[in-house]
């Protein structure tokens, strides 16, 4: 099926809702530069004589690619695994999001949690279009938790599901991916940057670099099931894993 949103094509799978954006796509602006960008030309249209203040952060993205140039130019096997998290979060920071929680000691890579507070922010700039209520399933105790998880060249999560989540994803940089609902691992899935998957709660699922040379990282949404009993980095079943922890 294929649909245009906001002058963008998306590609949507048949199967577990798999969506794929174009390159030319708009992605997201910063609300605080919405807010720069129209103060800046208020004051001009006004005939002011000074020049506008310059912001330190100040990022306005017409789509991933742009993104991707701007904060990782050059994001493949020859920088080390802590030199790319570093770059991560650089990138957090500039855009001003708050890690609540980081683990960089994965065997495949590193991710950091934000704030769930910063969950409107986070979807309204990594997964435009997604409204509130879609993102919570159509459900208002669904609580949301943004995350950012990077994946070193070559590596792959393990093949696992959760119990107390869904999970949205939106690959900022190429990479590739596998689900299903059946416990042994289907075909992977190659997914260019601007890619936005959704799986839901005890779907089986793995997420893999494009190829052995660069790094992939993704933007992701946590979609807690469970009012009672939210999830975490323990709610993962492991059927398959290149590290032994299955």
């Amino acid at each position: 099926m294929t649909t245009n949103v906001k002058g963008s094509v998306v590609h949507s799978a048949k199967k577990h809702g798999a969506l794929r954006i174009g390159h030319s796509s708009p992605l997201w602006r910063t609300r605080r530069t919405i807010r720069k960008v129209a103060h800046a030309t208020h004051r001009a249209r006004k005939g002011a004589s000074s020049r506008p203040r310059l912001h330190k952060r100040l990022h306005v993205y017409s789509n991933v690619d742009e993104f991707a140039r701007t904060f990782f130019p050059r994001f493949d096997a020859t920088i080390s695994k802590k030199t790319a998290l570093d770059h991560v979060k650089t990138m957090i920071d500039q855009l001003n999001y708050q890690i609540v929680e980081a683990d960089e000691q994965k065997p495949w890579g590193g991710m950091y949690r934000l704030a769930d507070d910063q969950i409107e922010r986070f979807i309204a700039e990594f997964f435009p279009g997604l409204t509130l209520d879609e993102a919570r399933l159509g459900r208002s105790d669904v609580r949301l938790s943004p995350k950012f998880l990077l994946v070193e060249p070559g590596k792959r999560l393990s093949w696992q599901y959760h119990v107390r989540r869904a999970e949205r994803w939106h690959f900022l940089l190429p990479g590739s991916y596998s689900h299903s609902y059946e416990d042994n691992p289907s075909d992977v899935t190659a997914a260019i940057a601007g890619t936005i998957v959704q799986l839901a709660e005890g779907e089986r699922h793995r997420v893999s670099t494009a190829n052995a040379t660069h790094y992939t990282l993704l933007a992701e949404i946590w979609q807690h099931t469970n009012p009672t009993s939210p999830s975490d980095e323990n709610d993962i079943i492991r059927l398959q894993d290149d590290y032994r922890r299955a």
